[in-house]
């Protein structure tokens, strides 16, 4: 996702009650009267986020012919969206990844054999009730696996942000103000390109090389 794209997406979920109106439409689609009643809000003011959400390309909505009135807009949410920010000492990283919500979906194949096959199984058995049944287990145990993922990734986190603090100490020994945003890029970016390094840094293609050719005899030959 483009930074342009996340940007608009975060000033959406900085609001409590959009994030309310997000939960509830994760669930179902729905209507502006039938949310304002469920979450205790006026009609209009609903509306009005409804209308925002839309706007930034998070919501999408559809007329629908009513058996007792007027038509009525029908509300849903149009992109699945996993949002990572990581703000520390020495660390700053955001990421937002699209992923696949539809049946089948390359997204769906990419998890490992075994639990794509529980997964193809449960959604072949032909009786819902049971089918149900099978999809609650499943569901149970990607939800118990993605929070060990989560648990080892805050541990890598924190043993990230112990070798970064080091790091920052070593680094803010060296005089020149450049040469250590230099570094510092290459720390975090993981990245020697002269080019790219110029432009993250808005610093002169000489310059960076210069830094680089004196880093590659001091500090990273």
């Amino acid at each position: 996702m483009k930074e342009r794209e996340l940007d608009s997406v975060l000033q959406v979920i900085e609001n409590p009650i959009r994030r309310r109106i997000i939960k509830r439409l994760s669930q179902e689609a729905s209507y502006a009267l039938q949310l304002s009643k469920e979450l205790g809000l006026g009609q209009p003011l609903v509306a009005k986020h409804l209308a925002l959400m839309e706007r930034a390309g998070l919501v999408t909505s559809a007329l629908e012919s009513s058996p007792n009135g007027p038509e009525r807009r029908r509300y849903s949410l149009a992109r699945s969206i996993s949002i990572t920010m990581d703000v520390a000492p020495h660390l700053f990283k955001e990421r937002a990844i699209l992923f696949n919500t539809s049946p089948g979906g390359k997204d769906s194949k990419q998890t490992n054999a075994p639990l794509g096959k529980r997964v193809q199984e449960a959604l072949a058995v032909p009786d819902e009730k049971e089918r149900l049944s099978l999809i609650s287990d499943v569901l149970n145990d990607v939800d118990l696996r993605i929070g060990t993922v989560e648990e080892e990734r805050v541990g890598l986190l924190t043993v990230r942000n112990e070798l970064m603090n080091e790091a920052a100490r070593i680094v803010g020994r060296l005089e020149d103000l450049d040469t250590r945003r230099v570094v510092f890029h290459i720390l975090e970016e993981h990245d020697k390109e002269v080019a790219s390094i110029s432009q993250s840094l808005d610093m002169r293609e000489m310059v960076v090389r210069a830094i680089l050719e004196e880093l590659e005899r001091n500090i990273f030959g």
